[in-house]
């Protein structure tokens, strides 16, 4: 997908609206049928995100995860997280690693993963949903969606908070925002800048803001509009690269 920061400064206007009438549940479950529906379910894709190598495979609720790249020493390393577990693999050969360090590795496998099938895995048992009051933004009526997770399936990071705004009309997730716990906690606020259709699904870019520590996520889209959000980093996924 193409690097592109919008140059036009976006206005964003956020009104109390009367609570929406379509629960959440179905908020999300239109937004996924936007995205790809059925086609999450059987996909193959590959995808290069910064220095590595993304695979992503899904089969009637098997799914494996891969992540390749070279270290410092020119090692090739393949990260495989799939229903099974996860496992690295050195030059090909499986290595042993302790219980903190494979925890460590499959979350970031996952985490890479997580945000690109997104909305997809709002479906999750774990996922706690509720509406919040609708906004208008950009002159355009969204549906605002919180996320919260049970500590029972919600992953090491259950205690994370998302806030999802969809459009009304279409069901795009134009923006979301969360707030994490580790590594000492923080604030993101995402805008979509991209979409590209690969295997039947919607993917998209994103530019990635910063928001200072304990922020109201609800309070985001005003203070983005405000330009009072620190832009942090791109989050531009580039399909179908050459393998390493």
């Amino acid at each position: 997908m193409r690097n592109i920061l919008g140059s036009i400064i976006l206005i964003i206007t956020m009104v109390a609206c009367s609570p929406a009438e379509q629960s959440a549940d179905q908020t999300i479950q239109n937004a996924i049928k936007y995205y790809g529906g059925d086609a999450y379910d059987k996909l193959d894709v590959e995808f290069q995100f910064r220095d590595k190598f993304y695979s992503l495979k899904h089969d009637d609720g098997k799914f494996q995860y891969k992540r390749i790249f070279q270290d410092s020493t020119g090692r090739e390393i393949n990260d495989v997280l799939d229903n099974t577990g996860f496992k690295r693999l050195v030059n090909g050969r499986e290595v042993e690693l302790s219980a903190k360090d494979s925890a460590a590795y499959a979350n970031s496998v996952n985490s890479v993963h997580y945000f690109a099938l997104l909305p997809y895995n709002l479906k999750d048992d774990a996922v706690l949903a509720h509406n919040r009051e609708d906004v208008l933004i950009k002159g355009r009526p969204y549906k605002t969606i919180e996320v919260r997770f049970k500590q029972d399936g919600g992953g090491a990071d259950y205690q994370d908070v998302f806030i999802f705004w969809f459009n009304a009309t279409t069901f795009e997730m134009d923006y979301f925002a969360y707030s994490y716990q580790t590594d000492g906690g923080g604030v993101r606020f995402r805008e979509s800048v991209n979409k590209e259709k690969v295997d039947g699904v919607i993917f998209q870019d994103y530019n990635n803001f910063k928001a200072d520590k304990g922020t109201d996520l609800a309070s985001l889209p005003s203070k983005f509009a405000k330009q009072e959000l620190e832009l942090l980093s791109k989050i531009d996924l580039e399909f179908n690269p050459e393998p390493l």
